[in-house]
């Protein structure tokens, strides 16, 4: 009597490949819903550092060119632009999140350094995301300046 050929069985069925397949797609999605509210929460940090880092930029080219330099806040709070001197001319023009919305309070619509680095008017000015308020505060002297979440 003959015997059969022996199969070798060493490969996947069809079942368990679907299988390991789904968990693969299933912890990977997990992760990616857990990533979204930490970019949400990272965006307002993100938009207060530029913003330190233009504040600082133009105090800095000030002082370096010995001639003002000014921030302008919109009042439809979509941008804020850097000008040079006393011209409109921008150097700078910065979009702002549409989520974010700038609130014009004490320091009106904009901040100008003085050629030695001084700001001309202290204040205050309010960017609202969600349901977070955050002052950024404008002290009267060296341009010094600190944010505080409200």
């Amino acid at each position: 009597m003959k015997s059969l050929p022996q199969v070798n069985e060493k490969g996947f069925t069809l079942i368990e490949a679907l299988l390991v397949l789904s968990i693969v797609i299933i912890i990977s999605s997990i992760s990616i819903l857990q990533l979204r509210p930490l970019h949400e929460s990272k965006k307002m940090d993100q938009f207060l550092e530029q913003l330190q880092n233009d504040i600082f930029l133009s105090q800095q080219y000030a002082i370096s060119n010995s001639e003002p330099a000014t921030l302008y806040f919109s009042s439809s709070g979509s941008y804020y632009r850097l000008t040079k001197g006393d011209s409109q001319v921008a150097f700078i023009i910065r979009k702002i999140d549409p989520a974010i919305h700038i609130q014009i309070t004490t320091l009106g619509q904009k901040l100008v350094f003085t050629s030695n680095g001084n700001i001309r008017r202290a204040g205050e000015i309010r960017f609202r995301y969600k349901e977070s308020v955050y002052i950024v505060t404008f002290l009267l002297g060296k341009g010094r300046f600190y944010v505080s979440k409200g």
